[in-house]
């Protein structure tokens, strides 16, 4: 009856972010009503999974554990490995006071609006994972979309309006600083469901979410340590419990030679880094950052769909020829063109640019201040790729609207 749960979860999603935001804002609604409706699905789940024979809450699909004994305390040290990631990252940038009240009434009522909402969505994430992976062939594909949809869970539908791109910074922010954590914690909590229930994956978030409500002091990280750390706390966790080797058969379990076992949840988690670096890429946190050219004023040196990679760089470094990127004056999106001149105004370089295909130089000159770097390299004809997502991501905002 897993279409049972699927229904619930999406009527909870619509009821606290659509109904309860709506006609009963303000505490009741939050502290009162959403904690009874989590814990109302977690008897559901665990009522079916009991009709069904099923044993969502703890077991061990492996045998030996060389990180912990159980995957109960495995998830815990995790857990408690991803905090101390941050609590260093803490004592190198600063601390500042938690937004939460640390009253005994606040507490005791944050610790019920927190642990319900957890037991709520592990015992229903444990049930899909359960269900999903009754077939071995369909390990990967089960993970991979009960993550996805607890991750959409966990985000309010008026926060994913910012992947309309009409703010850039602000759309790479959200991928970054929340939607890439979630999916990589997301991964780590179904893959730690599927080797030993609901109780390792409540233990691992739980771990994190009482360090961030609890603790009356919180590390100051900008969002892109934060995601940094995010991200890397489940992957290296997911490496760890890696060292388990011993794997439960039927009722006579043998030793199994872990290079022989594929084990799909670490391949999504190294998909996870790899969009986080992405990210930082884009943003121009490795120095270098991707622009794609959206009109032809560059042809035939540059393309309409290239993608041409900028390099910070000094006004020293510039020469005449080189392919710079300023933002203009109006703020509009900022311009790839190719250096003509390069001339002195009140003891500051000035440039004077134009485009290869255009039969003038560009109206006004650049400033030093303007220039965001130079191009150090092309890639032909991939950026069509973001233009076709955000063209359709444009398309279905209208439909919306």
């Amino acid at each position: 009856m897993w279409y049972i749960i699927l229904s619930l979860l999406a009527a909870l999603y619509l009821l606290m972010n659509l109904v309860l935001q709506s006609f009963m804002g303000g505490s009741a609604g939050t502290y009162v009503i959403q904690p009874i409706l989590w814990i109302s699905l977690a008897i559901v789940v665990f009522l079916i999974a009991k009709q069904e024979g099923l044993n969502i809450w703890s077991f061990k699909k492996i045998r030996r554990w060389k990180i912990g004994r159980t995957p109960f305390e495995a998830a815990l040290l995790v857990g408690g490995f991803q905090v101390s990631l941050t609590v260093i990252a803490g004592l190198l940038v600063g601390f500042g006071k938690s937004p939460y009240s640390h009253t005994i009434s606040s507490i005791l009522i944050n610790i019920v609006f927190v642990f319900s909402m957890l037991f709520g969505l592990e015992v229903s994430r444990a049930y899909l994972i359960k269900k999903g992976t009754a077939a071995r062939r369909n390990i990967t594909l089960t993970l991979g979309l009960v993550t996805l949809l607890f991750v959409i869970i966990s985000i309010a539908p008026g926060d994913f309006v910012v992947l309309n791109f009409s703010n850039p910074a602000e759309a790479v922010k959200f991928l970054g600083e929340t939607l890439i954590p979630l999916l990589a914690m997301g991964l780590f909590a179904s893959y730690l469901a599927y080797l030993g229930g609901a109780l390792p994956a409540i233990g691992y978030i739980g771990v994190i979410r009482t360090f961030e409500w609890f603790s009356p002091f919180l590390p100051n990280l900008d969002w892109a340590l934060a995601a940094l750390i995010g991200t890397i706390g489940p992957a290296i966790g997911f490496l760890m419990i890696q060292n388990s080797i011993q794997l439960t058969h039927g009722r006579h379990p043998r030793r199994v030679i872990r290079k022989n076992i594929r084990d799909p949840a670490l391949s999504w988690t190294g998909v996870a880094i790899i969009s986080l670096l992405l990210v930082f890429f884009s943003f121009g946190y490795l120095g270098v950052q991707p622009t794609v050219i959206y009109s032809g004023s560059m042809s035939p040196s540059l393309e309409v769909g290239d993608m041409v990679i900028i390099s910070e760089t000094t006004t020293s470094e510039i020469k005449i020829g080189d392919i710079i990127q300023f933002q203009n004056t109006n703020n509009s999106i900022p311009t790839v063109h190719r250096v003509k001149e390069i001339n002195t105004e009140k003891n500051t370089k000035i440039f004077i640019t134009k485009g290869d295909a255009n039969q003038k130089q560009d109206a006004t000159p650049v400033y030093p201040e303007q220039i965001m770097g130079k191009q150090i390299g092309v890639i032909p004809k991939v950026g069509w790729i973001p233009i076709i997502i955000k063209e359709f991501i444009r398309q279905i905002i209208i439909v919306i609207k």
